[in-house]
């Protein structure tokens, strides 16, 4: 489909698809299967004998009381200390892309709630990029995290914000 023929929310819907495709053989390369949520809810067997493993898609509930849904969660038994064998390390990866003028900014703050009273992730990494936001939008969810906003990390949560470019270099660090 040529570029000129997609309209507005369209586009934004299928770069922000791209972009998420992308993350997938960061994954893949350090030796992550990758898996749909809908694919393991028919299959759990898949997960069977796996230590890393990354689902797509993953469900929660929103401060909204709705039903949501995350790009990619994050499972790994070998980044656990050995005293520690039976934790798994599970990071919650939620990933916005806006390239242009749009409405992907305004969830910052929805985003940002979601993280600290909703997702049961303790390691929350939003991976915001494109350059289309607003400005100041990314410094206002920049400093939130910084300062600690609604003492998030009283509820052991720990909450990162990155390019794909940061994510990258963070990823092949921890993994």
């Amino acid at each position: 489909m040529a570029k000129e023929s997609i309209q507005g929310g369209s586009l934004a819907n299928m770069q922000g698809h791209i972009f998420e495709d992308t993350m997938i053989p960061i994954f893949e390369r350090h030796g992550f299967a990758v898996f749909q949520n809908k694919e393991l809810e028919k299959r759990p067997d898949l997960l069977k004998g796996r230590d890393r493993y990354v689902i797509r898609n993953v469900p929660f509930t929103t401060i909204y009381e709705q039903p949501g849904k995350t790009e990619f969660v994050i499972y790994d038994r070998a980044a656990v200390s050995s005293d520690q064998q039976s934790c798994i390390r599970a990071v919650r990866v939620e990933a916005k892309w806006q390239q242009s003028a749009g409405s992907v900014d305004e969830k910052y703050p929805y985003m940002l709630l979601n993280g600290i009273y909703q997702y049961p992730e303790k390691e929350i990494v939003f991976v915001v990029d494109g350059g289309g936001y607003k400005p100041g939008a990314r410094r206002w969810l920049q400093n939130r995290i910084n300062e600690d906003w609604l003492k998030y990390r009283e509820r052991g949560k720990v909450i990162q914000l990155m390019t794909i470019n940061e994510f990258i270099r963070w990823f092949n660090a921890e993994f």
